[in-house]
């Protein structure tokens, strides 16, 4: 390698050039998470995220403020890969890639190494630093890339089959789904008794939409003791939504009537002085595109996007495995939700499960 040629000093600067890329990368995150707590903003960086949810939150956010028309993004030798040739000239995206470690398991109650049936010992990847990674879009590579064409749909209906992959996920996870009366609200999540309901007097796409939303919720759950008022409510709901707009968007549903009037402030009220407006809307972003991302590795087949996303992570030394989960609004206000506010024992139990902000290595998300 060339790399291996390199003085001293060119070592130096390479390192050196390479610290003030990443300091003017996080400079770049911070302003722009910081403009993340507007209706308008938070939309643009949703409409990113349903084209690039394969992606972590940081790097959705990077390749958005970079070039906002983005839809697809690879890097160099990935599109070559593919047969597609970056065009000379073309201005690389600038986005984080992980740099990792090699850790051994080890039971943190008895102190001893962890190995397999084999008795070989087992490790882990450990995330200790980020890198600036050059990636393009779609739009900067020739031969043009082909995508298959969007589905054309009558007013009021979902992509064939949706319904349905998407109850298989709510049922792998524990819960049953159920048609009928909602108090008001277009959907129902009963952690206590574990039902998903949409209410049946609405069209096709409205009840798909609706069932997205509910699924995020049992993929967010509240921690043990969590009221179901306040800002931490107003967080899960702009949460739900989000997740329910990505995947939406991502199969070509009418998001046209979505509305996001009711966040305006949501990430002020949920902030503390320990915890600022930064931290959780940066930590809500993760949520939504981690919880996006396990809908749709179940709603949607694997495709160009997925492919180049895991040449992106093998050119970074990064292991991906993800398997499925299971082997409209309008500018009025309107009640979104219901709530059963007294979990049981079981269900206090089940809900230590959160999501977790960032995916380790080896799923999607972490880095890239």
């Amino acid at each position: 390698m060339a790399g291996r040629n390199l003085t001293e000093a060119q070592r130096e600067a390479a390192e050196r050039a390479r610290r003030e890329t990443v300091e003017q990368l996080h400079e770049q995150l911070a302003e722009g998470i910081a403009n993340l707590d507007d209706k308008d903003a938070w939309q643009r960086w949703l409409s990113m995220a349903s084209k690039l949810h394969r992606y972590s939150f940081n790097n959705v956010m990077l390749t958005m403020l970079q070039k906002p028309d983005a839809t697809m993004i690879a890097g160099y030798r990935a599109w070559q890969a593919m047969g597609h040739q970056v065009r000379r000239g073309e201005k690389a995206i600038k986005i984080l890639g992980p740099v990792t470690r090699k850790v051994e398991l080890v039971d943190r109650a008895t102190g001893e190494s962890i190995r397999d049936g084999e008795g070989r010992q087992q490790y882990i990847r450990q995330l200790v630093g980020v890198r600036p990674v050059s990636v393009f879009d779609a739009s900067q590579v020739d031969p043009p890339v082909q995508t298959p064409p969007e589905p054309t749909l009558l007013r009021g209906q979902a992509p064939p089959g949706l319904w349905d992959s998407l109850a298989e996920v709510v049922e792998a996870e524990g819960f049953r789904l159920t048609r009928g009366d909602c108090g008001g609200a277009n959907g129902l999540t009963d952690y206590t008794g574990r039902e998903v309901r949409v209410r049946a007097d609405v069209d096709e796409a409205q009840s798909t939409k609706s069932l997205i939303h509910e699924l995020a919720h049992v993929l967010i759950r509240p921690e043990p003791g969590e009221p179901y008022a306040g800002a931490c409510r107003g967080r899960r709901e702009v949460e739900a939504e989000s997740v329910a707009y990505v995947v939406a968007a991502a199969h070509h549903l009418d998001t046209s009537q979505y509305t996001f009037n009711y966040v305006a402030g949501w990430a002020a009220q949920a902030a503390t002085p320990e915890h600022g407006i930064e931290a959780v809307v940066a930590e809500t972003g993760a949520r939504v595109i981690a919880t996006a991302d396990t809908i749709l590795a179940h709603t949607r087949p694997a495709d160009l996007e997925t492919r180049l996303v895991d040449a992106v992570a093998e050119d970074l030394g990064v292991t991906i495995a993800v398997a499925p989960k299971a082997a409209t609004r309008s500018a009025e206000a309107e009640v979104w939700e219901i709530f059963r506010p007294t979990p049981s024992p079981g269900a206090q139990e089940e809900a230590r499960r959160p999501i977790p902000l960032e995916r380790g290595i080896g799923t999607m998300g972490l880095g890239i």
